[in-house]
């Protein structure tokens, strides 16, 4: 009797563990099932939620890019402004690039930026580095050249607030180049030259790269010819001659690296007036052979690109000069100069963000153009007449 009790009571207890075992094993599946269920329901949210906000990104994708297009002219320009000006490693004007980098103090940076933001509100960033970048590189020309026109509103307008910090500009001179660079304004109603726009291209393009934001700014570069006269000059006058002439004598005796830079293009005027006179490239422009192989470097080969092509252009018919140039360049260089031929380019302006820039590198705020100038003159030291020799520009030039 015993027995057959502990056996029901036994039989029993199986029956309610095994029970228990399969209620247990159902509620892992529902679990598992409502588990399911909710990522299934998770990842198509997800799916809804990135197919809407796809359109809504590419559409601001297209804004951003539209905006930037009609900020800077061209979206490369937003490119960070090179260390040292931009003047390669081994070039003679390298050192004097970076001591002129260096004498332009962060804080008299900050001060003038300032200012400018004041008058200009919406400028941007960008704007202001490229504005302030290519002041620097109009201050070494004017260390280099004795005449030095302003071909740009905006870099122009840089400069007349930094005017305003006498003291601080009188020592950034003297720690550049030795001596004062003065602002020269030009008598009312002159008219821009095409031949000193020529000489400003030709000497810009041996120290420096063109960017397609300095282009903006100075408006299209090599969209003149040089005088046939200044490539004679270039050819026949003595090396001293030239050097009062053309170049800026007190900062060439001031520092060596400058007087290094003045013998540089001296020799390198003379070989190209040589090489185009003489027909040297009829068969095609090549600037391999229109460089001084005893000064170039691999490093150096970023600037001069285009001078033989502009010398030997200049040489040949004047309504053939934008065609010859065209050829001699490639498409990015094109862009970077400021577009395709079509007539001289004066002057330029860098672009704020209301306009629309054109491919000649204008953007309608620039002064002068072609056709006059409420610009001014740049004279040198270095004998000769002063205070406002030049007779184009856009607001000013210098005079050291």
């Amino acid at each position: 009797m015993f027995k057959r009790s502990l056996k029901i009571a036994w039989s029993g207890r199986c029956s309610q563990l095994l029970h228990g075992m399969l209620e247990a094993d159902y509620d892992k599946r529902v679990i598992n099932m409502e588990a399911l269920v909710i990522i299934g329901v998770i990842v198509v949210i997800g799916l809804i939620v990135r197919s809407t906000r796809r359109p809504n990104r590419q559409r601001t994708e297209r804004g951003n890019s539209r905006s930037l297009t009609s900020s800077i002219g061209r979206p490369s320009a937003t490119r960070q402004p090179p260390a040292a000006l931009g003047v390669p490693e081994g070039h003679p004007a390298r050192q004097a690039a970076q001591r002129l980098d260096y004498a332009l103090t962060a804080d008299f940076e900050a001060r003038v930026k300032d200012r400018m933001l004041r008058k200009e509100p919406r400028m941007s960033e960008n704007d202001w580095q490229w504005r302030w970048f290519e002041l620097k590189r109009y201050f070494l020309m004017c260390g280099v050249l004795r005449n030095v026109p302003m071909y740009s509103a905006k870099v122009d307008d840089v400069w007349h607030e930094m005017l305003m910090f006498t003291w601080e500009y009188e020592q950034f001179c003297k720690s550049f180049s030795g001596t004062f660079i003065h602002h020269a304004p030009h008598a009312p109603g002159a008219k821009p030259d095409s031949a000193e726009r020529a000489w400003f291209d030709w000497v810009y393009g041996e120290l420096f790269a063109v960017f397609p934001a300095s282009a903006q700014l100075w408006g299209a570069f090599y969209r003149t010819p040089l005088s046939r006269e200044r490539i004679e000059e270039l050819e026949l006058a003595q090396a001293d001659e030239l050097r009062a002439r053309r170049f800026n004598g007190q900062s060439a005796e001031a520092y060596p690296d400058l007087d290094g830079t003045v013998d540089y293009l001296v020799k390198r005027g003379r070989q190209l007036a040589q090489e185009a006179r003489s027909g040297v490239g009829t068969a095609g422009i090549h600037e391999d052979r229109y460089r001084d192989r005893n000064m170039a470097s691999d490093s150096m080969m970023a600037t001069g690109v285009l001078s033989g092509a502009l010398f030997f252009s200049s040489m040949g018919p004047a309504d053939e000069f934008d065609r010859h140039m065209d050829e001699a360049q490639t498409e990015v260089q094109r862009q970077a100069n400021g577009g395709s031929g079509g007539g001289a380019s004066g002057c330029g302006g860098y672009g704020d963000g209301d306009r629309d820039h054109g491919s000649n590198g204008n953007d309608g705020s620039s002064c002068g153009g072609s056709g006059g100038s409420d610009g001014g003159g740049s004279s040198g030291s270095s004998g000769g007449d002063s205070g406002g020799g030049c007779s184009s520009g856009c607001g000013g030039g210098c005079s050291s």
